[in-house]
């Protein structure tokens, strides 16, 4: 099926017609449009040369007949569909090991902060697989403290400033954004 001698006029037509189109896109274009599309011209030719027609001719053969025993074969279709099972798994498997790495325990805080917040010792992963759902009130607790401590802290600045009035404060209703942003260890 391979003649060496079909495709030397082949390869040659291919890398003729992209310096043609190379030249009017210098002209219209510019050197950087030029330039670029000369560089996909000489490749045919440069295909050629180095004999590597033979060799994508291989490689396009071998692709057609494993296609054409793919079609009919149920084993090949058996690993099609654990390629598709492998392909919705692992980023799956990645998003809930994201979303369980933010619910940890930070690594800062040791077990006796983590005790005097309500939760179990160990680390989040293992302290909430073991608990259950402990760790619920006791982040209720904490979220609670956090903004009685924003309201206090936003009276204490209402005071000092000696405004009253709450159309007059741009960050106004930020402060909850801030333990949100603390919470999460954003700052």
């Amino acid at each position: 099926m391979y003649d060496n001698a079909t495709w030397f006029p082949i390869c040659a037509a291919l890398s003729a017609v992209g310096v043609v189109a190379a030249f009017f896109a210098f002209r219209r274009r510019g050197l950087a449009s030029g330039l670029r599309l000369l560089g996909w011209a000489v490749l045919p030719m440069a295909v050629y040369l180095t004999g590597m027609v033979r060799l994508l001719w291989t490689i396009g053969a071998a692709v057609g007949k494993w296609v054409s025993g793919f079609v009919f074969s149920p084993f090949v279709w058996a690993g099609v569909a654990l390629f598709g099972f492998a392909a919705i798994a692992l980023p799956v498997a990645g998003a809930l090991r994201r979303r369980k790495a933010g619910r940890e325990v930070p690594a800062g805080e040791g077990a006796a902060a983590q005790l005097e917040r309500g939760g179990t010792s160990g680390t989040g992963a293992v302290g909430a697989a073991e608990s259950g759902t402990k760790g619920k009130p006791a982040e209720k607790k904490a979220r609670k403290t956090s903004e009685e401590k924003s309201t206090a802290d936003k009276g204490a600045r209402d005071k000092a400033a000696g405004q009253g009035d709450k159309s007059s404060d741009p960050l106004e209703g930020m402060e909850d954004i801030e333990d949100i942003l603390k919470r999460r260890g954003i700052s």
